[in-house]
């Protein structure tokens, strides 16, 4: 009887994890690269969605990592979560409610390039039965 009770309070307790994990962070990668300085002729640089690995760790500040060349080596805040994102750059992740930093996985090192008047990088709120959007541009390669 008591094996009964603790596979019912055990099944029980997987819904409502499940259920209280309905929020996280969903959005779209883009991938911009290439002049796009104003010119007279009109000429289209493709701006185009990209797969990648997102990285997500508690809300860290500047004085939270190790940079160099404009990528993160090194992030000392806990690591949460990571995904990937679908080929035309979409990811969703489901995350408990918090305050989260965005990274992307990039061969150099992780990148981020939004920034919040305290200086946390790539910040994003989770609230709770709700997914936040963010979106994110790789862009180390453009010109502005």
């Amino acid at each position: 009887m008591k094996l009964k009770l603790l596979f019912i309070l055990a099944i029980f307790s997987s819904f409502h994890t499940l259920q209280s994990q309905q929020q996280g962070v969903t959005g779209q990668l883009f991938w911009i690269y290439g002049d796009h300085l104003p010119k007279p002729e009109k000429r289209s640089i493709p701006v185009q969605g990209v797969s990648r690995e997102i990285q997500v760790y508690e809300l860290t500040t500047l004085a939270d990592v190790d940079q160099e060349n404009g990528f993160f080596k090194k992030v000392y805040t806990r690591f949460v979560a990571s995904t990937f994102s679908k080929a035309d750059g979409t990811f969703k992740i489901k995350l408990p409610p918090g305050k989260y930093s965005l990274f992307v996985k990039e061969e150099k090192g992780l990148y981020a390039n939004l920034f919040d008047s305290d200086k946390n990088i790539s910040p994003i709120m989770v609230k709770p039965k709700q997914y936040a959007w963010m979106t994110i541009t790789i862009d180390y390669e453009a010109t502005y």
